[in-house]
């Protein structure tokens, strides 16, 4: 069992307990105050490092395919693989513009890339491995020459790799996986006054958890992974449409724990351990939402969320070290 799931369910003598846990990798299921959509199935692994289909509107609780370990609920934004076949590929061409594309598999064979970019070649470590390689071509026909075993193979535009998306004769998308947490489901839990949010993740690439008055943006407390181009920017708090916080502990590209305390002039963030990086400016703004993936919050978080914690008070600094320790 990860040790931030310890803490709540066996907390130390003395220690403050969290108004609201979602312990996704323990319970491998939505809490019932959580509503989840997306308008198309997606992929995960099983606890045996089986690739699984979840049907559409079904939340997706994956695993480490090497070790079997849970990882917890995955959230990710819509994406399109252009491959075709995708399962066991093929050498094929297909269409491509002059932006930035990902493209990932598993297995022990190898893809070379010509025509348009000669980026590469990536090659395989193992069958239940995935790697991935971001390139930029210029517009046109691109050349995926396939060698050896590659299975679950991806192509799709965007910056980093998301989960499989199957295909047969023809690209497909995966919309996107939207959950959150609102009305009197919300409110039976949240302090407007001050509190502290821990969320345990893995992989979350430029995206955001966000605590927020509704879908809007000007009035948000966003807990999230990292920024492009601003890769230690973790807490960011907007009231009104004015920038009032922004803290950062340096996130890692895997696993991280972080802890945000938020109250009136005194907000606090702490990360894997990292002493609290904390400030005593900034106004809270109202919320009545939990947004835990897919919202238009910005950027939508990509990744696993393996728990969240909410504590109605503002914690201590070194209770918030603890926390993600």
């Amino acid at each position: 069992m990860r040790n931030s799931l310890r803490r709540y369910i066996n907390p130390r003598n003395r220690d403050p307990i969290p108004a609201m846990t979602l312990l996704f990798a323990r319970d491998k299921a939505l809490d019932p105050r959580v509503t989840f959509t997306r308008a198309s199935s997606g992929t995960y692994f099983d606890a045996s490092g089986v690739m699984q289909t979840a049907s559409t509107d079904v939340a997706r609780f994956t695993h480490d395919p090497v070790t079997g370990q849970s990882l917890g609920l995955l959230i990710e934004e819509s994406r399109t693989n252009l491959l075709l076949n995708s399962e066991t590929l093929g050498t094929q061409s297909v269409t491509v513009s002059a932006t930035a594309y990902t493209l990932s598999f598993y297995g022990t064979g190898t893809i070379t890339l010509s025509g348009v970019s000669s980026a590469g070649p990536l090659v395989g470590t193992g069958a239940n491995n995935k790697v991935s390689l971001t390139f930029t071509p210029s517009a046109g026909s691109l050349t995926v020459t396939v060698s050896g075993s590659v299975k679950y193979a991806n192509l799709e535009a965007g910056s980093f790799a998301t989960s499989w998306i199957p295909t047969t004769g023809s690209s497909a998308t995966r919309a996107a996986d939207n959950a959150s947490i609102t009305g009197a489901n919300f409110s039976s839990w949240y302090n407007q006054a001050e509190g502290t949010i821990v969320i345990d993740y893995e992989n979350g690439l430029a995206g955001y958890i966000v605590l927020a008055a509704g879908s809007d943006t000007s009035n948000a407390i966003r807990l999230g992974t990292r920024l492009a181009g601003s890769s230690d920017e973790v807490l960011v708090v907007i009231d009104g449409g004015a920038g009032q916080v922004s803290l950062g502990n340096s996130p890692s590209t895997q696993r991280n724990i972080c802890a945000a305390s938020y109250k009136e002039n005194d907000f606090a963030l702490s990360m894997n351990g990292a002493a609290a990086s904390t400030t005593s400016f900034g106004t809270v703004p109202t919320a009545d939402t939990l947004a835990i993936g897919g919202t238009p919050f910005y950027v939508a978080f990509n990744g696993t969320i393996a728990s969240i914690a909410y504590y109605p008070t503002r914690l201590s600094n070194s209770y918030l070290q603890y926390l993600t320790s």
